[in-house]
């Protein structure tokens, strides 16, 4: 066992992070236990089941043994509570190992709380797994949370306004620095994925649909929430992206197989994404593709690329901050703007 302290000598970037978020949750409890199980609350929100990780005070309290029963004038208590917390720098868990966890985790007494803490990002596989250890266990006396870095800030967020330490205070904000920093926040919330579309504007347009070949090389893309279709040197319009799948066809079988790569969970569901895929799967041909799912378009943008030449490549990304909240505060930011503004 080793002892969370501010000068970690790990080498693993994964278990810095488990370090610093450890060592969070610590100066926390000791600026107020109150906060803390406040804290916890909001992490597991609907998960909760009445947490208790303060020591209780009650008065004329009973009591029974063999040699009767009796009532104790005042009691303190300190509930026992085991909180696991399995990090990934990565979207990757594997089962097996969780399974260990968690049974290590049941051989102990009181609350019993599992939390996996990574940067999913909307990834259907991970949330199918963790779906399915909650149903194995939901019998037990056991909460299993998996949670993105982004929602540990929400939930600092929340207690900010109660800390009267400024030391503590300062340390979430470096904290939630070093998230960002060190690409744990989902940034892909605010990126704009602009493609060369000048043979295929139109079609992406009315189709709702931009297809290429499946990852790799030139055609591999980072996660966006916003796509931008460009052409001469400008990007007059955007679009949201609901999801990117993935159309393959069996030639010895006579199969389609379709599947999700990633979508935006927070606003929509799978299975209508998978509906969605299938139906577009019509303008799928030949090797397999990569479907971008698109919506809610915007026209009229006028982003304009000002260094010379043509776009190099056939994508570029830009980075934008938590201020873009949505396509429309996008739209704003962008439009009549020239590329290097935001380069």
């Amino acid at each position: 066992m080793a002892e969370v302290g501010f000068f970690p000598k790990y080498e693993q970037k994964e278990n810095r992070v488990t370090n610093y978020t450890l060592l969070l949750f610590k100066q926390i409890y000791n600026e107020n236990p109150t906060l803390f199980q406040e804290f916890i609350e909001n992490l597991l929100a609907d998960e909760c089941k009445d947490i208790n990780v303060g020591v209780e005070f009650s008065q004329q309290e009973g009591f029974n043994c063999e040699k009767g029963k009796s009532i104790i004038d005042g009691v303190i208590r300190q509930v026992p509570f085991e909180i696991f917390i399995e990090t990934k720098n990565t979207d990757w868990f594997y089962e097996n190992q969780l399974e260990r966890h968690i049974n290590n985790l049941m051989q102990q007494q009181g609350q019993k709380i599992f939390l996996a803490l990574a940067n999913f990002d909307g990834l259907a596989n991970e949330q199918k797994l963790f779906e399915e250890l909650k149903h194995k266990y939901s019998n037990e006396k056991l909460i299993i949370k998996n949670l993105e870095f982004e929602e540990l800030k929400f939930a600092l967020d929340k207690i900010a306004a109660d800390i009267k330490s400024e030391i503590l205070s300062t340390m979430i904000e470096e904290y939630e620095q070093f998230l960002s920093d060190s690409d744990l926040l989902p940034t892909w919330k605010y990126r704009l994925d602009v493609v060369n579309c000048a043979k295929s504007k139109e079609d992406v347009m009315c189709r709702q649909l931009y297809l290429c070949p499946e990852a790799r090389g030139a055609y591999k893309h980072a996660r966006a929430k916003y796509f931008g279709i460009y052409e001469n040197k400008n990007v007059n319009c955007i679009a949201e992206i609901k999801a990117v799948c993935t159309y393959d066809y069996d030639e010895q079988t006579k199969q389609t197989q379709i599947a999700v790569s990633w979508f935006d969970r927070d606003n929509y569901k799978e299975e209508d994404i998978l509906k969605e895929a299938k139906e577009k799967s019509q303008y799928c041909w030949g090797e397999p593709r990569q479907m971008f799912l698109l919506t809610n378009f915007k026209e009229n943008i006028n982003f304009k690329k000002d260094s010379a030449g043509g776009m190099f490549g056939s994508k570029i990304y830009f980075n934008f901050d938590s201020n873009i909240k949505n396509i429309d505060d996008l739209t704003t930011a962008i439009r009549n703007q020239n590329w290097s503004k935001f380069q």
